[in-house]
């Protein structure tokens, strides 16, 4: 055998030599060995342990930031219907004349002039809205559109003048004030006020007759002599209906060369004309 050869059971080492050689190198004991394997291990669990965590919280504030932001769009688009509605309210309270708290739609169509005055009467009695209100009582025809004011007129007043009917704009209101008693109201337009105020004139000795049911007026006492006398409230020039013992009973006011009311007392016009104005300032 070749002395050079080596034997191969030389060359063979065991794990536990390896161990014995690096700690008698390093001089080192197998109980530091096997604390510092523990630890490498506790980090590399600590490591793994807060890339857990860090994920559970990033999911966490991404459903927090999703959920405020849903809340978020949910508040606008609540807001925003909330003030389309409100907008939508105050068209439709101001497409009238005056502003008013409530509205009352009736038909015209097959009505006779005993069963509108009648419907005009339950709607004044069974208003309820506090002291200053307005209810708007909207005459309407086909299709539930404003009626024409023609057709109101003739039914209502037939004995006023043809001149005067066919002065007066398609634009008019009726409605009721509430006071200490409901009151009712109309105002008409007109683009003719020399037609109209003359055809007033002439249409005060039936205007009673006509439309003094609506005023509450008694129409059965035909010995009392009801007349109109001039008068001015609030710098604007009236025609009142006294009765005998000077009552007012009804009165009319062109309050500018378009516009006339006619309602049931002072009062209720001292309230009504500031009402007026200040809805044709803001239109």
């Amino acid at each position: 055998m070749n002395p050079e050869e080596k034997n191969p059971l030389q060359s063979l080492r065991t794990y536990q030599g390896d161990i014995e050689e690096t700690l008698s190198k390093n001089k080192t004991s197998i109980s530091s060995i096997v604390i510092m394997e523990q630890k490498r291990r506790e980090q590399a669990l600590g490591e793994d342990g807060l890339e857990r965590n860090s994920g559970r919280r990033n999911k966490f504030f991404i459903i927090i930031g999703g959920t405020l932001l849903l809340l978020g769009i949910t508040t606008v688009g609540i807001v925003y219907y909330m003030q389309s509605q409100n907008e939508i309210i105050v068209v439709q309270k101001t497409k009238a004349l005056l502003a008013f708290g409530e509205e009352k739609i009736v038909p015209i169509e097959t009505q006779t002039r005993e069963k509108l005055v009648s419907l005009f009467d339950k709607e004044k009695e069974s208003f309820k809205l506090p002291v200053n209100s307005i209810l708007y009582i909207n005459i309407v025809g086909e299709a539930d559109i404003s009626a024409p004011i023609t057709l109101v007129l003739s039914l209502l007043a037939p004995r006023m003048p043809p001149s005067l009917l066919r002065s007066f704009e398609e634009k008019y209101m009726l409605g009721v004030y509430s006071f200490d008693t409901n009151e009712f109201f109309i105002i008409l337009k007109t683009s003719d006020f020399a037609t109209s105020f003359a055809g007033m004139l002439k249409w005060e000795a039936d205007l009673q007759k006509d439309i003094g049911v609506l005023f509450d007026i008694e129409q059965n006492a035909s010995t009392t002599i009801n007349i109109f006398v001039d008068r001015s409230l609030k710098n604007k020039d009236l025609r009142i209906l006294k009765d005998s013992v000077g009552n007012t009973l009804l009165l009319y006011s062109f309050v500018d060369k378009n516009t006339l009311i006619i309602t049931k007392n002072e009062t209720v016009f001292g309230a009504i004309l500031p009402k007026y104005l200040i809805q044709k300032a803001a239109l």
